[in-house]
């Protein structure tokens, strides 16, 4: 079962890093004592856009995973999503389509009931500033047991 957030305008990784926040989203629909078997986060983006007048491109230096949390329980972000350096890698001031990034880290243990959870992007870099990801979604996708 998908979740998604509503859209956000823009995030904008610039040539420092910093951790911006991304849409939460809300899990609900869950059926009384269902059981999370495992959870998987996904970000989505229409466009991406390098307004630097050189190639750009994801700056892994430092890890930089899009991360998850549920904050009505206080507990701390865990990784969800990763890079790898060199990604989206984007010709001089042009602008590229979109896509859905998946990923591969079971936060099942993290995802537990109907709630909301946060999102944001730890220390996220470009090589260059500017890459500004247009019409930003997050999503959660719950395989559950009853």
């Amino acid at each position: 079962m998908d979740f998604w957030s509503d859209p956000q305008e823009e995030v904008i990784v610039t040539g420092g890093a910093t951790t911006p926040g991304l849409p939460s989203v809300t899990v609900g629909d869950l059926p009384d004592g269902a059981t999370i078997v495992r959870a998987i986060a996904m970000f989505k983006f229409r466009m991406v856009e390098n307004t630097n007048a050189a190639e750009n491109s994801i700056d892994h230096t430092a890890a930089q995973p899009i991360q998850v949390q549920e904050p009505a329980n206080g507990e701390a972000y865990t990784d969800a999503i990763n890079f790898v350096d060199e990604q989206f890698t984007i010709a001089a001031t042009t602008r590229e389509g979109g896509d859905v990034l998946i990923g591969s880290i079971d936060i099942g243990t993290k995802v537990v009931a109907n709630e909301a959870y946060s999102f944001q992007w730890l220390n996220a870099k470009a090589h260059l500033g500017n890459l500004q990801f247009n019409d930003v979604q997050t999503g959660l996708r719950i395989w559950y047991s009853v």
